[in-house]
């Protein structure tokens, strides 16, 4: 008998080491009469690593690339992979029509993991849900509040063989990002931030996060290292984004900076990319726009999203990068607020076994296809 498929669909690289690496490695490990398959959608944010990384991802035994997505969808240019006639599609990132448009191709039912947006709610079978702040958030509309269940935090799972927080004395890592434009815009902040720190605590370790798909840009007298080795770190400083829940999960404490002083580098999706383009007005509507979220968005940081406070202090617009050195040094001197910062970002992640749960539904929906 063929095997069954389960065809996972997200596109970023955040994606692909918070989201599609727990779920495929359970899937492989819950249901081994199914066969799992990865599509890949378009990114603005592709690093051109992404085939390398997915090696590492047990389980995966096809690979739909974004340009092979494109002709099937476009010009119906279909896969060289022959699909079961029993199968199930998991959106997990990018944009939900793309799981939507899979799960018409080949016929199966579609599910999804979700967050924080929703969308073609007819046609998708059902929602996973982190928590029951994302359920009620989703379920503002009662009609689809049955479609919605509660799995846990696939970001949790995400960091399960990781080593937790371990501190070594002294020890800061900076995080600049996983795409070319972060890595670029901020570097040279945090060469500033440095060379501050070392000017009032010469002892110190400097280490730098250099992601699997852009790596980072070398900061003198720095130690560059691996995510996956962050757990020795004092403080981590960050840019928002999936690794700020990453490092919550391992109970990392955490300074997070968001630099809004040059606008024009950040890339923006949809209509307002193209607005940003026309010389002149772009740049205006690019800074008043960040001006806008900077004062709407109560926090960017996850770990506060989720626990709707601060936990972790958030620097945003123009980084003054002394007083920014200060806040961190201050951190560093007190271990109690870091232990108290640890506990509360744990606690505000929730506990693991999200991608179980998952496998499991996911198992109990093929049941269903005769």
């Amino acid at each position: 008998m063929d095997k069954s498929d389960i065809i996972l669909v997200a596109n970023s690289p955040g994606e692909l080491s918070a989201l599609v690496k727990p779920v495929a490695e359970s899937l492989s490990d819950n249901l081994k009469d199914a066969r799992i398959i990865l599509v890949l959608t378009p990114c603005q944010y592709v690093s051109g690593k992404e085939l390398e990384y997915i090696k590492t991802i047990r389980g995966i035994s096809e690979i739909v690339t974004a340009k092979d997505y494109k002709n099937w969808i476009l010009r119906n240019k279909k896969p060289r992979i022959k699909f079961s006639k029993k199968g199930v599609v998991l959106y997990l990132g990018g944009d939900l029509a793309h799981a939507m448009l899979v799960a018409k191709k080949v016929r199966s039912p579609a599910f999804a993991y979700v967050q924080d947006r929703i969308g073609w709610t007819a046609f998708y079978k059902g929602f996973f849900v982190p928590d029951l702040q994302a359920k009620s958030k989703l379920a503002k509309n009662k009609s689809f509040e049955k479609k919605l269940e509660i799995v846990g935090n696939l970001m949790v799972d995400s960091i399960s063989d990781l080593t937790k927080w371990s501190p070594q004395k002294n020890v800061i890592t900076f995080l600049p990002g996983s795409r070319s434009w972060q890595i670029k815009h901020t570097t040279p902040i945090y060469e500033k931030i440095i060379k501050h720190i070392r000017q009032q605590m010469p002892d110190i370790t400097i280490q730098l996060v250099s992601s699997p798909f852009v790596e980072a840009i070398p900061i003198a007298g720095t130690k560059t290292i691996s995510f996956e080795e962050v757990g020795n770190s004092e403080l981590v400083i960050t840019i928002p984004g999936t690794n700020t829940a990453r490092l919550a999960a391992l109970g990392m404490p955490m300074l997070v900076i968001f630099p809004l002083d040059n606008p024009d580098v950040i890339p923006l999706e949809g209509i307002p990319h193209y607005i940003g383009k026309i010389p002149y007005l772009g740049s205006r509507f690019k800074k008043s726009l960040a001006d806008t979220l900077n004062k709407k968005i109560k926090f960017f940081a996850l770990p506060n999203i989720k626990a709707d406070r601060e936990i972790v202090s958030e620097i945003r617009g123009v980084i003054d990068e002394e007083d920014t050195a200060n806040q961190i040094i201050a951190l560093v001197k007190n271990t109690k607020k870091r232990q108290q910062i640890s506990r509360d970002l744990v606690e505000s992640m929730g506990e693991p076994g999200a991608a179980g749960k998952i496998a499991k539904e996911i198992n109990a929906a093929l049941s269903k296809i005769t």
